[in-house]
């Protein structure tokens, strides 16, 4: 992954933390999962062209956040009952990642739905968030490369994608602009 990478439309970054935030979404096993696919969805229909509106994705994104709160007074419980228990604490980082990856979504599509580049930094913090919750960090960098390629006006599944995909794969920027807008 570049880090810092200049969208172009912020669409695409929605859409690379929509994708995160399903991958880790495995990882939660918390009572409010309704509440962390109501938050991908949105970012998942602003990444599809969508119109949002910014307040309604504000609220999934807090109502996201407030599944962490209900694990969070479950872990409490947990906690007490055996306060050395390592891998209970373990487990509870991962189910607060997927919900905080989950919330970056939202807030992703948030700031897109008003133009605001911190709809990249949402990316950024979704992608970041998934990889704590458990998703391989390849997994992560390949949903980047769909999202970048698409970015830069590759077509998913033509020549030009799978030439900027792997032109990304080696971090040669330049070259994937290149190569995203060659048509057969």
């Amino acid at each position: 992954m570049i880090k810092d990478y200049p969208w172009q439309d912020l669409a695409h970054a929605v859409g690379f933390a929509a994708a995160c935030a399903r991958a880790a979404l495995p990882y939660y096993d918390g009572d409010n999962r309704a509440a962390l696919v109501a938050a991908i969805q949105i970012a998942e229909r602003c990444a599809a062209g969508e119109a949002i509106d910014p307040d309604a994705a504000d609220a999934v994104a807090y109502a996201a956040y407030a599944a962490d709160a209900h694990g969070a007074a479950r872990a409490d419980g947990a906690a007490a009952a055996d306060a050395l228990d390592a891998d209970a604490i373990g487990a509870f980082n991962i189910y607060v990642y997927a919900v905080y990856a989950a919330a970056d979504a939202a807030d992703a599509a948030a700031n897109a739905a008003v133009a605001d580049s911190d709809a990249a930094a949402n990316a950024a913090d979704a992608a970041a968030d998934a990889a704590h919750a458990g998703v391989d960090q390849t997994e992560i960098d390949t949903l980047w490369r769909d999202a970048v390629a698409r970015d830069l006006g590759a077509v998913p599944g033509g020549d030009s994608y799978y030439a900027a995909c792997a032109a990304l794969s080696t971090g040669d920027l330049d070259l994937a602009r290149e190569l995203a807008v060659i048509k057969p």
